[in-house]
């Protein structure tokens, strides 16, 4: 058995997202919010209305797991369930001003963040390695992998 994991892509993936989640977790510490947090609050702010299926599908988070998040972010005040006037038996999540100065303030950090994580990259390779995680990304999107 010949097996390199070392240079296995999906170990590097794995271990290179828990890398980056943890030191992106030290940026957004001061804030008290996480960055599977981060990444809600700034998608509600960038597409106010989301339902919660649609916020879940942007984000690529479980139902469950959303739901107690947005329940953590509306008791922190990010976060309003409003009625949905097209779907009574859903809510649409708006955010809430503290939400929209948050996104201000962690934008510029989360820029600084993505510069550290290309530091030594031409724009090019960073536009390259972009388009081929997205393709990788692109590749395992609904197919069975084994």
């Amino acid at each position: 058995m010949k097996f390199d994991m070392d240079n296995s892509l999906g170990f590097i993936l794995n271990k290179t997202a828990l890398l980056s989640k943890a030191h992106f977790n030290n940026y957004l510490k001061e804030y008290d919010i996480s960055p599977e947090q981060w990444s809600l609050v700034f998608r509600v702010v960038e597409r106010s209305g989301l339902t919660q299926k649609e916020l879940s599908d942007s984000t690529y988070k479980d139902q469950a797991n959303i739901t107690r998040s947005i329940d953590r972010l509306e008791q922190k005040g990010f976060l309003k369930r409003i009625e949905n006037p097209n779907d009574r038996r859903s809510f649409q999540l708006v955010p809430t001003q503290d939400a929209i100065a948050l996104v201000e303030r962690i934008i510029p950090l989360s820029q600084a963040f993505n510069a550290q994580l290309t530091q030594g990259f031409s724009e090019e390779e960073t536009k390259m390695l972009i388009a081929l995680l997205n393709k990788v990304h692109h590749n395992l999107e609904g197919k069975s992998v084994c």
